[in-house]
């Protein structure tokens, strides 16, 4: 069975380095845009066998159920890493690979999905964010474990925390991985070189 792991916060605690160029409710609706993205694109791809969305939020499963993913309830909200670690391990013993991805990708492609789940990984793959700093998917491939750590410099962390499980990671670049919004700069670079098919461009339209 091969799994993507889609953890998503609350709408409303979405995107707060953001909040110097957008509102709240603008910061909501694009966060809510840009998991319609990525739904998008995993309903879109051949590979996954099951598609897991861990959440604590209502407002997220109303997004989800529409596609008919498996929702899984979040009991304790601590935070995206907590998330990763509690599931990526229960997800493993049932998986031949896993991979976890981002919920602010408007760039990714169903491609790019299946890709992960069949390019040759012996152990865990490590797919960086546009600037290498953070960390927007990670393949496992069991028995082979990680114990994840996102923020800032993620990327690096992750490298050297597959290191430490004694598992050389491999690198995994894709364009549409890569590229997230988080901060006022990556929202710039989006709006310049847009993906005019998707829903965050589409949300981003009608705001104007």
């Amino acid at each position: 069975m091969k799994t993507v792991l889609l953890p998503v916060k609350d709408f409303k605690e979405a995107k707060r380095r953001l909040a110097p160029a957008l509102s709240p409710e603008a910061r909501a609706g694009l966060a809510r845009a840009m998991l319609a993205d990525v739904l998008d694109a995993l309903s879109a791809a051949s590979e996954p066998s099951r598609i897991v969305v861990y959440t604590a939020s209502e407002s997220v499963a109303r997004v989800v159920r529409p596609f008919g993913f498996e929702i899984v309830w979040e009991d304790a909200v601590d935070g995206h890493s907590a998330a990763v670690n509690t599931m990526l391990p229960k997800l493993s013993s049932h998986s031949e690979r896993v991979l976890v991805i981002a919920s602010d990708l408007p760039h990714l492609s169903a491609a790019e999905i299946d890709r992960a789940l069949t390019v040759a990984c012996p152990a865990v793959a490590i797919m960086p964010s546009r600037d290498r700093t953070g960390t927007n998917g990670i393949v496992v491939t069991p028995p082979a474990a990680i114990t994840v750590d996102y923020g800032q410099g993620s990327f690096r962390r992750h490298l050297n925390n597959a290191a430490s499980a004694g598992v050389t990671p491999m690198v995994l670049e894709m364009a549409g991985v890569a590229f997230d919004i988080d901060t006022p700069e990556d929202l710039r670079l989006f709006i310049e070189d847009p993906r005019m098919e998707s829903e965050t461009w589409r949300f981003w339209k009608s705001t104007r």
